[in-house]
């Protein structure tokens, strides 16, 4: 017969020492549980601020309109339209000049931000204004940026290193819709705020700065011409190799000069000495 003492199997010490090792073992799977739901909650918690917080990525964009969570893009009237500054071609230029492909990168994605979420309360838009020479137009269609409209390619007549895409998201555009190459445009400040969304800088160091009016009525570019409504598209595509929307257009070839309807008049036939 076993002897209890202190050393034994059912001695209180054992017992203690027993119970103290089951439970100092329960408390690190307990701790370890609580790290891991923190964890878990820090990373939900940060990954719902990204999505939110920057639209402009094409998942996040995505995941935002689809579950409903991302006001619809709307248009706006000269009175109510978003305050910001107006630019020049010029001035825009030597403004992004020296910024580094990262800077320029997130830029754009603040400038794309901000259209998504309507420049609700924002009083620093980025507007382009100024005279421009049209280069070439086409329509847009499906897997552009917006669904329908006209983009139109063009130069600044003062800065020839500006290059300006401008987009007009119209929900048909009139089949008698022209442009001819070298009309001039005018970006109008207060009635036309084109929102300037994305800045491409080429190896030549030319930019396109790709714009889209905020204002919503009729843009006719010739008085006897047609007009496009412009309405904005409430949902659009903002993947990265989208922009600029029109650099794959064919430029507009010069009308050759009409023929005049006189005779062209004889040579002078040299007199014999």
């Amino acid at each position: 017969m076993e002897v209890i003492h202190d050393e034994s199997s059912f001695s209180r010490n054992s017992r203690e020492q027993d119970e103290g090792r089951y439970n100092s073992g329960n408390l690190i799977l307990w701790i370890a549980a609580i790290a891991v739901l923190i964890g878990l909650n820090f990373g939900s918690w940060s990954f719902c601020m990204w999505v939110f917080g920057q639209p402009e990525h094409p998942m996040n964009y995505k995941l935002l309109t689809r579950l409903d969570k991302l006001d619809p893009i709307v248009g706006f009237t000269p009175v109510n339209a978003p305050r910001g500054k107006f630019r020049t071609a010029k001035d825009l230029y030597a403004q992004i000049y020296n910024f580094d492909p990262l800077e320029l990168r997130a830029y754009n994605g603040i400038l794309k931000r901000l259209y998504l979420k309507n420049f609700a309360q924002r009083d620093d838009v980025i507007y382009l204004a100024g005279e421009w020479k049209v280069d070439s137009w086409e329509k847009m269609g499906e897997g552009d940026v917006f669904d329908n409209g006209v983009v139109i390619r063009a130069k600044s007549t003062s800065f020839p290193d500006a290059i300006l895409d401008l987009a007009l998201p119209s929900p048909e555009v009139p089949d008698d819709f022209e442009l001819v190459r070298d009309q001039i445009i005018k970006l109008e400040e207060s009635s036309t705020c084109a929102a300037v969304l994305n800045i491409q800088r080429r190896q030549d160091d030319t930019m396109i700065f790709t714009a889209v009016p905020l204002v919503a009525r009729d843009y006719r570019f010739a008085d006897d011409g047609p007009a496009v409504s412009l309405v904005p598209q409430e949902r659009v595509r903002i993947d990265p190799e989208l922009w600029p929307i029109s650099d794959e257009m064919e430029v507009i070839e010069k009308k050759p000069v009409e023929l005049s309807n006189e005779p062209d008049e004889e040579e002078p036939v040299p007199e014999e000495n």
